[in-house]
C-alpha cells in the first residue's frame, strides 16, 4: 500500500497498559529514565524446578494469576485484556463516539495455555484399567467448559467487546513476537481502506506459565546465565549476551484519523506514517542469513512513509539480547540506513519480552521518548559485541534529543517481520 492511500492521517489517540515498568506514559519514563527493570520473584506458580526464578511480570499480574489455576480463574490473557480495555476507555470512551460497526479490533495475541498442572493432577489420580466411557465421565465432571474455551484467542477478544463493543473489522493475529507491531500495520490499511473508522489494536501476553518456560529454557532462547543477576541477563547487542528475559502483559491502542480528532480539538500521541511487513522463512527459528525479512520490513516502511533513512532520528529495536536477532538486526540496520545509521535504542533490558506484546510495549517508550526529548540508554550494553558491524550507534547513555521520526522494529520466530515509523505530534505538522 503506497501513502497516497492515507489521505487522513493516522493516529494513535489513547492506550490502555498493563506493564512490568508500569501502566502509564510518565510511569513508563520515569522507569527509563532512572534505567530500572521489571524483573519480580515470580510467585504465579512454583518454579524451583526451572533455572527461571524471575520475569518480567506486572505487579497486577504476579498478585492475581495463579497456576494451577483457581476455580473461576480465567486465562491471564484475559485478565490482561480487559484491564488494559478498562484503562483504554478511561482515557477515551470510543463507543460514546463511534457506533459498533465503525469500530474495529486487531489484535496481537499469545495463545492461551491449557493449565497442565491440572490435567498432569486429574491423569494422576486415574486408575491405569480406566476404560473410554468412564475416563469421558470422569473429565466431564473435573472441567469445565469454560476451562476450554478459554484457551483460545477468541475469548480474549470476547472480553475486549464486553468492555468496547465492536462490530467492525475483528482478528486476533498469533505472529508471535512480531504480532502486535504487525496488528497496527494491518488496522492502519482498515482504516486507510474505509472499512473502518477506528481501532482497537496492539498486544495482549500472558507466556510467563510452567509449560512455556520449560520450552523455552530448552530450546536456549531465554537467558539462564547465572554469571549475571536476572535484572543484568537481558543484554541487547552485548558481547556476553545470551538470550532474552521473559514479560509478559498488554498494550493496546486507539488508532484513529486525524481529521476526526481534530473535530473534537484532542490532540494525537503519535502520527502513524507508515508500515512494512515481511515474511522469509528461512528457518522456523532462526532470522534468514542474509537479513531478508528486517530489511525488506524497514525499506517497505520507509517507502510506504516516503520518507528517507536520513530523515530517522532513532530506531527503537526489536533488540532480543539473542545472538542470533542482535548480529542480524543491526546489520540489516546499516544495510538499509548507510555506515552511519540512527541512533538505535533496545529497552527489553529494562521490560524483558512480552512477546505478542513487545512491539505495542516498545511503541509506548518511543511515545515516551516524543513527549519528553528522550531516547533511553541500553542497560546492561558493558561491552560491545565486535561481531556487529561498523556503523551501528547504539544509545548507550540516556541522551536528549528532540525526535521527529522514529523507525520500529518487531522480529519474530519464522521469519516474520513488521516495521513502523512514528511521527512526534509536537514537531510532525503540514
Amino acid at each position: 500500500m503506497k501513502t497516497a492511500e492515507y489521505s487522513d492521517r493516522l493516529c494513535i489517540t489513547a492506550y490502555g497498559a498493563v506493564t512490568p515498568i508500569g501502566n502509564t506514559i510518565q510511569e513508563i519514563f520515569e522507569s527509563l529514565r532512572g534505567r530500572k527493570n521489571g524483573m519480580r520473584e515470580i510467585e504465579k506458580f512454583d518454579h524451583r524446578a526451572l533455572k527461571t526464578s524471575k520475569a518480567g511480570i506486572p505487579v497486577e499480574g504476579n498478585t492475581a494469576i495463579r497456576w494451577p489455576k483457581e476455580m473461576r480463574f480465567h486465562n491471564g490473557e484475559i485478565f490482561y485484556g480487559q484491564l488494559a480495555a478498562r484503562r483504554l476507555i478511561e482515557q477515551l470512551d470510543i463507543s460514546a463516539i463511534y457506533r459498533p460497526e465503525e469500530i474495529g479490533c486487531i489484535l496481537g495475541i499469545d495463545e492461551p495455555a491449557l493449565d497442565i498442572e491440572r490435567i498432569i493432577a486429574f491423569s494422576d489420580g486415574l486408575p491405569a484399567s480406566i476404560d473410554r466411557k468412564s475416563l469421558i465421565t470422569a473429565a466431564i465432571e473435573r472441567f469445565r467448559i469454560g476451562d476450554l474455551l478459554d484457551a483460545d484467542t477468541s475469548a480474549v477478544m470476547q472480553a475486549i467487546h464486553d468492555i468496547i463493543p465492536f462490530s467492525g473489522t475483528a482478528f486476533s493475529h498469533l505472529g508471535l513476537c512480531s504480532a502486535s507491531t504487525q496488528s497496527i500495520g494491518l488496522a492502519m490499511r482498515s482504516i486507510a481502506r474505509g472499512e473502518i473508522k477506528v481501532a482497537i489494536c496492539g498486544g495482549i501476553s500472558a507466556k510467563v506459565t510452567p509449560i512455556n518456560l520449560v520450552r523455552l529454557e530448552g530450546m536456549g532462547v531465554t537467558t539462564t546465565d547465572e554469571q549475571f543477576s536476572f535484572e543484568a541477563r537481558s543484554r541487547p547487542f552485548d558481547r556476553k549476551r545470551s538470550g532474552f528475559v521473559l514479560a509478559e502483559g498488554a498494550v493496546i491502542f486507539c488508532i484513529e484519523k486525524e481529521s476526526c480528532i481534530k473535530a473534537r480539538n484532542a490532540k494525537p500521541l503519535a502520527f502513524l506514517m507508515g508500515y512494512g511487513g515481511a515474511l522469509c522463512a528461512q528457518n522456523i527459528v532462526a532470522p534468514h542469513t542474509d537479513d531478508v525479512e528486517m530489511m525488506l520490513s524497514m525499506q517497505c516502511a520507509l517507502e510506504d512513509a516516503q520518507i528517507t533513512p536520513a530523515e530517522i532520528d532513532m530506531i527503537s529495536a526489536h533488540g532480543t539480547s539473542t545472538q542470533q536477532n542482535d548480529f542480524h538486526e543491526s546489520r540489516a540496520i546499516v544495510r538499509v540506513c548507510g555506515q552511519s545509521s540512527p541512533p538505535v535504542i533496545a529497552t527489553k533490558s529494562n521490560h524483558g519480552h512480552l512477546i505478542a506484546a513487545a512491539g505495542a510495549m516498545e511503541i509506548l517508550t518511543v511515545i515516551a521518548g516524543f513527549q519528553n526529548n528522550f531516547m533511553p540508554g541500553i542497560i546492561n550494553l558493558d561491552e560491545l559485541d565486535p561481531l556487529l558491524p561498523e556503523g551501528i550507534t547504539l544509545v548507550r547513555k540516556n541522551t536528549h534529543k528532540s525526535l521527529r521520526y522514529v523507525l520500529k522494529n518487531s522480529f519474530g520466530m519464522g521469519g516474520g517481520a513488521a516495521s513502523l515509523i512514528l511521527g512526534n505530534p509536537n514537531i510532525t505538522r503540514g
